[in-house]
């Protein structure tokens, strides 16, 4: 009897153990089950940072600088959205770690373990630009002031005082140069601008741009040089539209010139001011002239030599022939000096 008890117990004792075995077998394999499932409902998005990148700005974008792939579409948009960095100025270049990128993602609220990271050492970022020239700079100001006074767009003169202004970076994207100075009847003179660069409808930069406007008039200007005292003949001279300074008094038509002197040496290209020109002398140094002098109901006649030049109405002084003593004259005509006693 004890034999059979202890046989009964020795096969449930077996029993119990294969049950135990079968069901720890049974849960290993559901448990197996289930990290598939959930792997498979847990995507992995790889994302892949390129070492270099340019951007347009004024934010990086990790769409910007990552190439994203996945499965999880919704995952990965909202991943390209994510601003990582405020991006540097236009044409410079700013660098991001490792570990400031992974910062960035936590701060946005993404699991990491959701991502497959492949990551360069250092993620260099420069914004995309673009040069806007001075010249660029002040023809937007010429076309704007001459738009404002078109009654005078073909006598005004708009340049830069001094040197061209600095060229000015601006990102890339559609540009308009807006400019911005005083009501058009005060446009004349040293006029103080302002430019301002717009990209895509945004407010780049602003440029002070000074300049000065001038009234062009049609003057007599020198088509060669001329010596002191020379002649004028006509291919000596032609007719330009230039600007005339407050002050200057230039020769405005050719007949004004022809036949007359000059009175200081004139370069190539000067205008011809009226001070520089006059009419040849009636008498010159050396010259005999005839004396006329006259006073008191008297008139007498005789000769001289001239001691200077002299031009209608100028007194020059002169050495009578007669006596050798200088006496001061007004010259009347050619070689004619009136003397009054």
């Amino acid at each position: 009897m004890n034999n059979w008890v202890r046989g009964a117990a020795r096969a449930l004792f077996l029993a119990g153990c294969l049950l135990c075995g079968a069901a720890t077998a049974a849960l290993g394999v559901e448990s197996a089950a289930a990290r598939a499932d959930r792997s498979s409902a847990e995507p992995q998005i790889v994302v892949s940072l390129r070492a270099e990148s340019t951007v347009r700005g004024p934010e990086i974008c990790l769409g910007e600088i990552a190439d994203i792939q996945g499965r999880n579409t919704v995952l990965m948009d909202r991943l390209r959205a994510i601003s990582v960095a405020r991006a540097p100025l236009p044409g410079l270049t700013r660098t991001l770690d490792v570990s400031y990128l992974k910062a960035r993602l936590r701060l946005a609220q993404v699991d990491l373990a959701l991502l497959v990271l492949d990551l360069p050492p250092v993620v260099s970022v420069t914004t995309a630009s673009r040069q806007v020239a001075g010249s660029e700079l002040v023809t937007a100001v010429r076309e704007s002031i001459l738009s404002a006074r078109p009654e005078d767009a073909g006598r005004l003169s708009v340049q830069a005082t001094g040197a061209p202004p600095m060229a000015v970076v601006v990102p890339t994207g559609n540009l308009e140069l807006r400019v911005r100075t005083r009501p058009p009847t005060e446009l004349i003179g040293t006029v103080s601008t302002t430019v301002e660069v717009w990209v895509d409808g945004v407010l780049a930069r602003t440029v002070s741009v000074p300049v000065r406007v001038a009234v062009l008039s049609e003057v007599l200007v020198a088509a060669r040089g001329i010596a002191r005292t020379q002649s004028v003949a006509a291919d000596d001279l032609r007719i330009e539209a230039r600007e005339v300074s407050v002050g200057q008094e230039p020769l405005r038509e050719l007949g004004a010139a022809l036949g007359r002197q000059t009175t200081r040496a004139i370069a190539a290209g000067e205008i011809i001011l009226a001070s520089w020109i006059d009419n040849p002398p009636l008498v010159r140094r050396g010259d005999i002239v005839l004396l006329t002098a006259e006073g008191r109901g008297v008139r007498a006649y005789t000769r001289g030599e001239a001691r200077e030049d002299g031009r209608a109405g100028q007194v020059i002084r002169v050495r009578s022939l007669s006596s050798t003593r200088e006496v001061y004259g007004q010259v009347e005509g050619e070689r004619a000096v009136r003397v009054p006693f």
